[in-house]
């Protein structure tokens, strides 16, 4: 059984849809596939992607990006209501939102949000972020939203494990950013991820954690973990992102 792994699929992009539909309906039948967020914006087409994905792969399991929680306005409705239909959309395809073993081998998706551990939000962060617009919390703050997922993150019992993974879609830490990223994009910092997460992965032991939402690709060790980003991303990212699904292990 091979472990998969991707994030950023952003199939509202036509091409990025097309590609998904194409995927290999034989190949993949007794494998893992960890989507690490931003599967899309509509509702609909993240049935659709999520409901092909079920039927192409052993196992899916999933946690959700922040794209995934954007709603329409004018339709109604929050976030925290569009959430809860993604977690009954995926308990009726059996897709995991929770911690997944086989053999020796714990995977464990964590939930998060940014809670602005990485910085404080300016201006032209608040005027440029869709998910201000996009997002409805009910009147509750970021640092809210992410105490109120982190609650769901219930660590299990690593004992008798000879691997742990562990996957979210935001960062679990600032320095996963490259030391060469130009200035100009370091308003975005505090809107990447939450130290939170870093913390469960220190709890679990976890080896090897992958994570999405920066669109940066890439693979560095940090404290002897090793982070791993595979982010499928828009249509016009292929210089900074990766249009596949990666192996990253077999059980």
């Amino acid at each position: 059984m091979r472990i998969f792994v991707g994030s950023d699929f952003h199939v509202d992009y036509q091409e990025n849809l097309v590609w998904f539909e194409q995927l290999s309906q034989q190949d993949y039948q007794q494998d893992i596939l960890l989507v690490v967020g931003d599967v899309a914006n509509d509702m609909p087409l993240f049935s659709y992607v999520m409901s092909l994905l079920a039927e192409r792969f052993s196992k899916v399991l999933y946690v959700p990006g922040n794209h995934d929680v954007w709603i329409k306005r004018s339709v109604g409705g929050s976030s925290f209501e569009k959430l809860q239909a993604i977690k009954a959309l995926c308990a009726d395809l059996n897709i995991g939102m929770e911690a997944y073993s086989s053999g020796d081998t714990l995977i464990v998706p964590l939930m998060g949000w940014y809670d602005y551990s990485f910085g404080m939000p300016g201006q032209m962060l608040r005027s440029a972020w869709m998910d201000y617009r996009r997002c409805d919390w009910e009147g509750h703050s970021d640092a809210e939203v992410s105490a109120l997922f982190d609650t769901e993150n219930r660590l299990p019992d690593t004992a008798g494990f000879k691997s742990i993974l562990s996957f979210s879609h935001f960062l679990p830490r600032i320095d996963l950013m490259p030391a060469r990223m130009p200035e100009k994009y370091h308003f975005l910092y505090p809107v990447l991820g939450t130290s939170k997460l870093e913390a469960h992965i220190r709890a679990l032991g976890s080896h090897t954690h992958f994570y999405g939402h920066s669109h940066l690709n890439r693979q560095v060790v940090k404290d002897g973990v090793t982070y791993i980003n595979n982010a499928f991303g828009y249509p016009s990212e292929r210089d900074i992102a990766a249009r596949m699904l990666m192996h990253v292990g077999d059980i």
